[in-house]
């Protein structure tokens, strides 16, 4: 049976999910495969465009949420789901700064709810920092509690998490009716819908 290329990003999926992003090469990828390594470029031209496929597949889960809190808790979720998945989707976003596009969503829905273009980018920005950001240090601490470095850390988490991303919303609620945004659509209810919504 002829390789495809969904088949090289679902074995790509099974050694991120069992083995993590280190273990992840294309030489790897191959031998799992039963090809060789040249046979996986006829599908994919490097690893960096391997791994922008697989962020994509990672946010698939993410729900059409109508809020920017409902949207950060989805995306958190489904970053949690995959190891290493936040490391993944964070090196994609760099690459290709036009996707995934459960991240373009964040932006999307500051600008939809009046936000002005460039500090709904940077306010996007920000909160896809911390979720990217807050997620790769439970992975990697995952990881190392895996490894018997450290031991297993307390609940909370998801409680830590809830409690930075109403810091985030609770500031940007705030600019938004304070006197810099004013003199907009920001600066009257136009982005408390956004980030309220539950």
């Amino acid at each position: 049976m002829a390789l495809t290329r969904d088949q090289i990003v679902g074995a790509a999926l099974g050694i991120l999910r069992e083995y993590g992003l280190a273990d992840l090469s294309m030489r790897r990828l191959a031998r799992d495969l039963d090809v060789q390594p040249g046979a996986l470029y006829w599908h994919v031209k490097n690893k960096q465009e391997l791994l922008t496929v697989i962020a994509g597949r990672i946010l698939e889960s993410v729900d059409e949420a109508a809020s920017v809190r409902g949207l950060a808790v989805s995306i958190r979720g489904a970053l949690l789901s995959v190891r290493d998945g936040a490391e993944v989707v964070a090196l994609a976003h760099v690459l290709e700064s036009a996707g995934p596009p459960a991240l373009l969503r964040v932006r999307e829905l500051l600008a939809i709810q009046g936000v002005p273009d460039r500090e709904a980018q940077w306010a996007a920005d920000a909160l896809i920092h911390y979720i990217l950001g807050t997620v790769t240090q439970e992975q990697t601490r995952a990881g190392f509690t895996r490894a018997g470095l450290l031991e297993a850390p307390a609940d909370g988490t998801d409680d830590a998490f809830g409690y930075g991303l109403e810091l985030f919303l609770a500031g940007l609620a705030a600019k938004a009716d304070g006197p810099a945004g004013a003199d907009g659509p920001a600066g009257a209810d136009g982005p408390r819908g956004a980030v309220e919504e539950r």
